[in-house]
């Protein structure tokens, strides 16, 4: 904690010593001055210390102030109080959070003990309120060192929403904040000066940083138009969520991103490449020496995710329940699989389909074995399962052999745990589906049986598109 602390006056001293960057060096770090009224304050780097590289800023007019998110910590929103404050002594009035992630809203309180008035969507609200516990959670069990930094925050929700577009005047200086629907997360907003041409982008836009694309309320088309939007209002003068400010060139940039890592991994996907293949294999073109590349391997899970199911088009569908998201897919409607996962109270659920032409027509419970010794044997699976009986399924209306059994962890992925399974097969037209329903509920046997009830009745509604 000491260490962190010096750290962080130490980068104060530097940032209110050196002052701010002249106007046509728009591209540093630390406080940078973009118009006599406009101000960006460029995080020095991604570490937790540096607040996770993500940027805020401010806006003076004649009678207030407005702030463009918080940032990390509570320090981190006093370094960004007192950039303020080498500026300007008018009251800070209002504060935007761009969206709802930590690095940009857990600075609230210090600007609500400031009288300002905080803005934003009702999703980051909601959101707000939902995953601050769970994050706080997370430093406090796997990074302790991070959690001293953000012990203290307390949650400091928004006082009144934006709808579509709310125009602020600050005196002399007029303040567009506007929403253009869900992208990176549900609730983005952006905030612009249109006498200046600046536009502030919140997590809309990275310059040098791979983005955050694993958000569960990310729409990525309509990011894709939320950027054509930003271009098409012409600024001189982009603030991105991290990286340094710079022209309008930045929202081309973030573009081709999003549309080259879809294109990639659209076609491992096509090509029979799992997720883990996928991760190893795929590089976007121009992001050498990006910052944050450990949100890679996040970003091409989300496009599994959300793009996958249309990609391998299996010709048959289950009711899929709701909670349940994909996590892996290969190939197309030939032959290809795709799995299912949910985690919630009742424990870790997986259900996975794969499908192969075949000129059988039967199915014996030999076949189910056959799958399963073929998986034991494979060096990608991740589980040991051990049969332990057999049973009859109705899939599709057709009653199908199943085997069942326990599983745990295959030591090599020096995981612990384990559960229950079941496995199934069907034919239809000349396809082959193999089904597998694995649980993990921490040993509660009950539970884990009432899972794999539940999986089982899913299967049951196996049918032709």
């Amino acid at each position: 904690m000491k260490s962190y602390r010096w750290v962080l006056a130490a980068a104060l001293a530097a940032l209110l010593a050196a002052g701010c960057s002249r106007q046509d060096d728009i591209g540093g770090t630390g406080l940078v001055r973009l118009d006599e009224k406009v101000y960006a304050l460029i995080a020095y780097g991604p570490s937790s210390t540096e607040g996770l590289g993500a940027n805020s800023g401010f806006i003076v007019g004649d009678e207030s102030v407005l702030v463009i998110d918080s940032r990390f910590s509570y320090s981190h929103a006093r370094q960004l109080l007192s950039a303020v404050r080498s500026v300007t002594a008018l009251p800070v009035k209002y504060l935007v959070n761009t969206h709802y992630h930590p690095d940009h809203v857990w600075g609230n309180a210090i600007f609500r003990a400031e009288g300002a008035m905080i803005l934003a969507r009702p999703e980051t609200s909601i959101e707000m309120e939902r995953f601050t516990p769970i994050y706080k959670d997370y430093y406090r069990g796997r990074k302790p060192d991070v959690f001293e930094m953000v012990k203290e925050v307390e949650l400091a929700l928004p006082d009144s929403f934006v709808i579509d577009e709310l125009h602020i005047d600050l005196g002399g200086i007029d303040v567009v904040v506007a929403f253009s629907g869900p992208a990176h997360t549900a609730g983005d907003l952006t905030v612009s000066v249109p006498s200046k041409k600046i536009v502030f982008t919140g997590g809309l836009v990275s310059n040098g940083y791979h983005p955050n694309m694993g958000d569960q309320g990310a729409d990525f088309a309509n990011w894709l138009v939320t950027l054509d939007k930003l271009e098409e209002s012409n600024p001189k003068i982009v603030v991105p969520c991290q990286g340094p400010a710079g022209g309008a060139e930045m929202i081309g940039f973030q573009r081709d991103y999003l549309v080259n890592l879809a294109g990639l991994t659209v076609d491992a996907i096509r090509r029979g490449r799992t997720l883990s293949d996928a991760i190893l294999e795929i590089r976007v073109p121009g992001t050498d020496g990006y910052k944050q590349d450990n949100l890679l391997p996040f970003n091409i899970q989300a496009i599994y995710r959300t793009r996958a199911l249309d990609v391998v088009a299996p010709r048959v569908e289950m009711d899929i329940p709701t909670g349940f998201v994909v996590s892996d897919a290969a190939g197309g409607p030939e032959a290809g699989m795709i799995q299912w996962i949910v985690q919630s109270d009742d424990g870790y659920l997986e259900l996975e389909m794969s499908w192969q032409p075949t000129s059988r027509g039967d199915i014996i419970l030999e076949d189910i074995h056959d799958r399963i010794a073929r998986y034991g044997g494979s060096k990608d699976g991740l589980y040991d399962m051990t049969v332990a009986g057999s049973r009859k399924l109705i899939v599709g209306g057709e009653t199908v052999p199943a085997a069942f059994g326990s599983w745990k962890y295959r030591q090599s992925t020096r995981t612990k745990g384990g559960g229950t399974w079941s496995w199934t097969m069907s034919l239809r037209d000349g396809t082959v589906y193999s089904i597998r329903m694995l649980t993990n509920t921490g040993d509660d046997r009950k539970l884990e049986e009432r899972n794999i009830t539940t999986m089982e009745q899913v299967v049951s509604t196996l049918r032709n598109k």
